[in-house]
């Protein structure tokens, strides 16, 4: 048996009693088993009621993991997709989903793995906790009002699993100290993280840091000695060398060169990277940044209503710092200064990031993990403990409510895309477009307030752009935005079909006008080989608009070379005439 993690929480004021021994069954745990199965219930609830969930990124992963299952055995797909052998980053969703849908409907196996994540965050949050406290408490519970998060409604999937693995691997880390295993365990955990997603990779890094520097701070500290940084330095080296290098002779040139090209940059050299946070922080100075960066604040708890997540966030915030207030409060010095370093890393780091958006969110999500999994609250008495309990499930049960009313919503629009596909003809090409920022689509403050709430996944995203990646699934045709950008995806277009891919800006649609006027294009359009739309009456067969509602609202007309085949609520179909 391994000696006690080192890391237990140091009260913030008065200690108001000692934690239950680790290994007994304490009156907290067992109070803790009827609202943890509620949470439980209501996390996976709304992937039981409805088929396809309203997440950004998770149709386009869906299809990428079917033509992974099927392009050997399907002439179509062979002729236009081949598997990629290349040790990238971020293959967590297949390595669950393959075998899932090899055995269940795709639809199934997808909600099933939603399901894993939210399943498998909550035990994470659990684990880490007891880990530094020795004892189950109904605290930490508070971690189900972040699981259902920016990242998970942006459907960023193996980063959402990801982000489970983290904190078991972190909880794993902390049991196993002092014991020979421990290094073993985290290098084989460091390499599956990095399979998993390389940012999950690095926030864990970043958190054995944090455990191992707050040994050197504090009673009864480490001395700062060469002797013991040098074997702090030399284990962080083998604990990471493996995913490191494989990062960086597989796709880190790759993904530098993308970072590169996306921000319209001719220097492609590693200082690039220096010069990005440099820019990072240069916005900083602007009122405007700011405004974007207390909006992203909520990406924790966003869930559709922006004052609903606001008093979410301030309630968990709130109840830390009353804690502390009361002198109720113990907390991880190791997790808190974890959390400040991902704040860190939520301001500076630029967004995209080696070829990835949306970077720094995810470390502000992963602090307030911390937050709750590295924070223990005494409640007074049984009866306070069970006002929290009922006031956490009534707020959870809001949520949900919430989430489901526009994940309900959200079906009527992918039934208007499905009435659209089976216009389309097995074995086609089909271009994306929508009505673009003309018609005020395009990440506009009039896209987010006309528009339900859960067509703006991520406010700056609508959510329907990665939708009709379906096709490939339900109509076997092809559409320029499958995930295939070499650097990340295990999945890569032949060669006679690479003009029409987009390889840097996956997945956003073209602006309608660009069809008959290219040279409207911006730098971020002229970006090879994001061209694809260039000689379009000839590549492809159908034209599908997104936001057709707009579209017909600002009297935009269609572009020459076309007819009309289906008009919808929020998707019209074009065949291209030939």
């Amino acid at each position: 048996m391994s000696q006690a993690p080192r890391h237990e929480g140091v009260w913030i004021g008065a200690r108001v009693g000692a934690g239950a021994p680790s290994g007994s069954l304490s009156t907290q745990s067992l109070a803790m088993a009827l609202p943890l199965a509620i949470i439980l219930v209501l996390l996976v609830l709304p992937l039981l009621l409805v088929d396809m969930p309203p997440m950004l990124d998770y149709p386009n992963h869906l299809a990428r993991v079917d033509v992974l299952l099927h392009f050997r055995s399907d002439p179509f797909l062979a002729e236009h997709y081949t598997a990629s052998l290349t040790p990238v980053p971020n293959l967590l969703m297949e390595a669950v989903m393959l075998p899932l849908a090899s055995v269940l409907p795709l639809y199934v196996a997808g909600r099933l793995y939603v399901a894993l994540a939210a399943v498998l965050t909550m035990v994470g949050v659990l684990m880490l906790h007891r880990t530094l406290f020795g004892r189950w408490s109904l605290w930490p519970l508070c971690g189900a009002l972040f699981v259902y998060n920016a990242t998970l409604i942006g459907g960023f999937m193996s980063f959402s699993l990801g982000i489970a693995f983290l904190l078991i691997g972190l909880s794993l880390w902390l049991r196993l100290e002092g014991n020979r295993w421990q290094l073993p365990v985290a290098a084989v955990f460091a390499l599956f993280l990095y399979f998993s997603h390389a940012i999950v990779l690095g926030s864990y890094a970043l958190c054995l840091f944090a455990v191992e520097a707050t040994k050197y701070v504090g009673p009864g500290r480490k001395p700062i000695t060469v002797g013991n940084v040098g074997r702090d330095a030399l284990r962080f080296a083998a604990l990471l060398a493996l995913p490191v290098l494989l990062f960086a002779v597989t796709v880190g040139t790759q993904l530098l060169h993308s970072d590169a090209a996306a921000v319209g940059a001719q220097d492609q050299s590693p200082l690039l990277l220096l010069k990005q946070i440099y820019w990072r922080l240069k916005k900083l100075t602007e009122l405007k940044q700011w405004g974007y960066r207390i909006n992203d604040m909520l990406a924790p708890v966003l869930n559709y209503n922006t004052l609903l997540d606001a008093v979410t966030l301030l309630l968990v915030v709130g109840g830390v710092a009353v804690a502390a207030l009361t002198r109720r409060l113990r907390a991880s010095r190791a997790m808190l200064v974890a959390a400040v370093l991902f704040a860190v890393c939520f301001f500076v780091v630029p967004d995209p990031f080696f070829g990835t958006y949306f970077v720094s969110i995810r470390f502000w999500i992963l602090a307030a993990f911390l937050l709750v999994a590295g924070t223990d609250i005494r409640f007074g008495s049984p009866r306070a403990a069970a006002v929290f309990a009922v006031g956490l499930l009534g707020l959870l049960t809001l949520r949900t409510g919430v989430l489901l009313s526009n994940w309900y919503g959200y079906q009527d629009d992918v039934a208007d895309l499905r009435r659209a596909e089976e216009r389309i003809e097995p074995g086609s090409h089909v271009l994306l477009v929508w009505a673009g920022e003309q018609a005020g689509c395009c990440n506009t403050k009039e896209f987010v307030q006309t528009q339900p709430p859960w067509r703006s996944a991520l406010v700056a995203l609508p959510s329907l752009i990665h939708l009709p990646s379906l096709i490939t699934i339900e109509r076997r045709a092809f559409v320029p935005t499958l995930f295939s950008h070499p650097g990340k995806q295990p999945l890569t277009v032949t060669q006679p079909f690479r003009d029409r891919c987009m390889a840097i800006y996956e997945g956003v649609p073209v602006d309608v006008r660009l069809l008959d006027h290219p040279e409207l294009a911006t730098q971020r359009d002229h970006v090879e080989p994001c061209a694809h739309y260039l000689g379009w009456r000839d590549k492809y067969d159908y034209v599908l608009l997104m936001f057709s509602n707009t579209f017909h609202q600002f009297g935009l007309k269609p572009p020459a070379g076309v007819e009309e085949r289906y008009r919808g609520t929020v998707f019209d179909l074009w065949k291209v005439k030939k």
